[in-house]
C-alpha cells in the first residue's frame, strides 16, 4: 500500500509539474505582447505594400496598354493626316488650274465682248449703209417719177398734134417753110429728150434693182452679225460661269479639307497630349513600384530582424523557464521526499513491534531508494536545464551571426548594386534572339511608312519569314496580343535585373509557340519571324524595356 501511494503521489507530482512548466512556457511566450504586436504590425505593413504593388502593376499594365492604343492612334491619325494633306495639296494645284481656267474664261469673254462692240461698229455702218441705201432708193423712186411724168407729158403732146411723122409737117417741110423745118427740130429735140428719159429711166431702174440687191445683202450681214454677236456673248459668258462655278467647287472642297487637316492636326495633337499623360503615368507608377520595392525590402528586413529577435528572447524565455521549472522540481520533489519519509516514519511507529525492525529496514531502503531516485532526477534535470542553456546561448549566437551574415549580404548586394547601375550596360545579359545581321540601329530615323521621323524603338533582325525566334533570357510571357502596328508580338518579363524591372519584346511574329503565363528559358523557341501589323519586309523587332520605358537593346545583348 505505501508503493501504491508513492507511485499515485509521483505521477500527480509529474503532472503537476507538466503543467507548471507549460504554465510558465505560455507565460514566456505570452508575456511579451509588444513583440507580437511588432511582428504583426510589420507584417500587416509589407500586405499593404503588396496590395500597393498589385494595384500599381495592374495600373502600370493598363497604362502601358492604353499607351499602345494611343500610339496606334497617332499612327492611325499620323497617316491620315498625311493622305489629308496630299488630297489638300491636289485640290490646292486643282484650284490653281481653275483660276488659271477662269481667267481664261474672262479673257475670252473679254474678247467676245470686244468683239460684240466691234460687231455694233460693224452694224452701225451696216445700218448707215441700209439707210443709205433706202434714201438713194427713195431718190431714184423719185427720179423714176419725174422721168415717167416727162416721158408721159412728151407722149401726151405727141399725140395732141397727131404725131411727130404727120403729112402735113412733111408737105411743109418740103414746101421749104420755115415753121415747118423749126417744128421738125423741134420734134427732133423732144425726141431726144424723150430718149433721154427713157434712157434715164432705164437707168433708174436697173440702178434700183442693184441697190434693192445690195440692201438685201446689208440686211442679211445685219442679221449675221447679230447672230453671230449674240452666240459668242452667250457661249462666253456660260463658259465664264462654268469656270467660277469649278472655281467656287473647288475653293469650297479646299476650304473643307483645310477644315479636315485641321481637325486632324487638333485631333493628333490632343492624342498625343492624351499618351504623353499616360506615358508619365506608366512612368510614374514605374517610380511608386520602385518605391514600394524598396519599402518592401525594408520592411522585410524588418520583419527578419523582429523575427530573429523573438526567436532570442523566445529560446531565452524558455531557457530561463525551464531553469526555473527545474528548480521547483528539485524542491517539490524535496519536500515529497520529506512528506513521504514523515508518514513512512508514522507508519512504522504504527506498525507493530515485531514489524518495527522489518520498516524501519525497509523504510530505510525505500528512503536510499527515493533520495537516490530524487538526486539522479536532480542530477538529470540540472544537467538538461545546463544543456538547454548552452543551446539558447548557441541559438542566440547563431542567431546574431545570421543576423550579421545578412546585414553583411544586404550591404555587398547594395554596393553591387549600385556598381551595376554605375557601370555601362555591356554585360551581355540578354542573347541574341535570333541569328542575322541587324538591319535597323535603335533611334530616330525617318518612318518607312508614315515619312516622319519617328523613334525606332529597337532593333530590327533580317531573316527569311519562318526563322525561329528564341527568348534572350529566362522570364514569364507576360503577353501575346496582336495590333495593326505591331502585328503578333510576345511580351517577356524577366524581373527585377541591374535595379530595373527588365522586359523584352518580338514584334511582327507570323505565329507563336508561346502562351501568356508560360516560363521561358534562355534559348527557348517562343514564335517565328514574320512580317505582320505595320511592317514593309520580313524582319524581327526586337525591344528591351527598362521599367516600361523604351532603351537600346545593345546595352543589355
Amino acid at each position: 500500500m505505501s508503493k501504491h501511494v508513492t507511485t499515485s503521489r509521483g505521477r500527480r507530482l509529474r503532472r503537476r509539474l507538466h503543467g507548471a512548466l507549460a504554465l510558465t512556457l505560455a507565460g514566456a511566450l505570452l508575456g511579451g505582447p509588444a513583440l507580437a504586436d511588432d511582428l504583426h504590425d510589420i507584417r500587416d505593413r509589407i500586405r499593404k505594400v503588396e496590395q500597393q504593388q498589385d494595384r500599381a502593376k495592374d495600373d502600370r499594365s493598363a497604362a502601358t496598354q492604353q499607351a499602345g492604343q494611343l500610339g496606334d492612334e497617332l499612327e492611325h491619325t499620323s497617316a491620315e493626316l498625311v493622305a489629308a494633306d496630299e488630297r489638300l495639296r491636289e485640290t490646292t494645284a486643282k484650284v490653281a488650274d481653275a483660276r488659271v481656267a477662269l481667267g481664261e474664261a474672262e479673257a475670252d469673254l473679254a474678247d467676245a465682248e470686244a468683239e460684240a462692240r466691234r460687231i455694233e461698229a460693224e452694224l452701225a455702218v451696216a445700218r448707215a449703209n441700209e439707210a443709205q441705201i433706202e434714201e438713194s432708193l427713195a431718190a431714184n423712186e423719185d427720179a423714176q417719177a419725174e422721168s415717167r411724168s416727162t416721158i408721159g407729158a412728151i407722149a401726151r403732146d405727141s399725140y395732141k398734134q397727131g404725131g411727130l411723122g404727120s403729112l402735113a409737117t412733111t408737105l411743109e417741110l418740103l414746101s421749104g417753110e420755115s415753121d415747118a423745118v423749126e417744128q421738125m427740130a423741134m420734134a427732133r429735140t423732144v425726141l431726144r429728150v424723150q430718149d433721154q428719159q427713157i434712157l434715164a429711166l432705164s437707168v433708174q431702174q436697173a440702178q434700183a434693182v442693184a441697190e434693192q440687191d445690195r440692201l438685201a445683202g446689208v440686211r442679211r450681214d445685219i442679221d449675221y452679225l447679230l447672230a453671230r454677236a449674240e452666240a459668242n456673248v452667250v457661249a462666253k459668258e456660260q463658259a465664264r460661269q462654268a469656270a467660277e462655278e469649278a472655281k467656287s467647287a473647288l475653293e469650297a472642297l479646299e476650304a473643307q479639307q483645310a477644315q479636315d487637316k485641321a481637325a486632324l492636326e487638333k485631333e493628333k495633337a490632343k492624342v498625343e497630349k492624351a499618351l504623353a499623360a499616360e506615358q508619365r503615368r506608366a512612368d510614374d507608377l514605374t517610380a511608386q513600384l520602385r518605391s514600394l520595392a524598396s519599402k518592401k525590402h525594408g520592411l522585410k528586413a524588418q520583419e527578419q530582424v523582429e523575427v530573429d529577435r523573438i526567436a532570442r528572447e523566445k529560446a531565452a524565455a524558455e531557457a530561463a523557464a525551464e531553469a526555473r521549472l527545474r528548480a521547483e522540481a528539485r524542491r517539490r520533489a524535496e519536500e515529497a521526499a520529506a512528506r513521504q519519509q514523515a508518514a513512512e516514519e508514522a507508519a512504522r511507529q504504527r506498525a507493530a513491534e515485531r514489524e518495527a525492525q522489518r520498516q524501519r529496514e525497509a523504510a530505510a531502503e525505500a528512503q536510499r531508494r527515493s533520495d537516490q531516485a530524487a538526486a539522479d532526477e536532480a542530477n538529470r534535470r540540472a544537467a538538461a536545464a545546463d544543456a538547454e542553456a548552452r543551446r539558447a546561448q548557441d541559438a542566440a549566437a547563431d542567431a546574431k551571426a545570421r543576423e550579421d551574415a545578412q546585414e553583411r549580404a544586404r550591404r555587398q548586394e547594395a554596393v553591387q548594386e549600385r556598381a551595376q547601375a554605375q557601370q555601362v550596360s555591356s554585360s551581355g545579359y540578354l542573347s541574341q534572339p535570333m541569328p542575322g545581321g541587324i538591319t535597323s540601329e535603335f533611334g530616330m530615323r525617318l518612318h518607312p511608312i508614315l515619312g516622319i521621323y519617328v523613334l525606332h524603338s529597337g532593333i530590327d533582325f533580317g531573316a527569311a519569314c519562318g526563322t525561329p525566334v528564341a527568348a534572350a533570357a529566362d522570364g514569364v510571357v507576360w503577353a501575346t496580343p496582336y495590333d495593326d502596328s505591331r502585328g503578333n508580338h510576345v511580351i517577356v518579363d524577366h524581373g527585377v535585373q541591374r535595379g530595373v524591372n527588365l522586359t523584352t519584346a518580338y514584334l511582327h511574329l507570323s505565329s507563336f509557340a508561346v502562351s501568356p503565363g508560360q516560363s521561358v528559358a534562355r534559348g527557348q523557341v517562343i514564335g517565328y519571324e514574320g512580317t505582320t501589323g505595320s511592317s514593309t519586309g520580313c524582319h524581327l523587332h526586337f525591344e528591351t524595356r527598362e521599367n516600361g520605358t523604351p532603351v537600346n537593346p545593345r546595352n543589355w545583348l
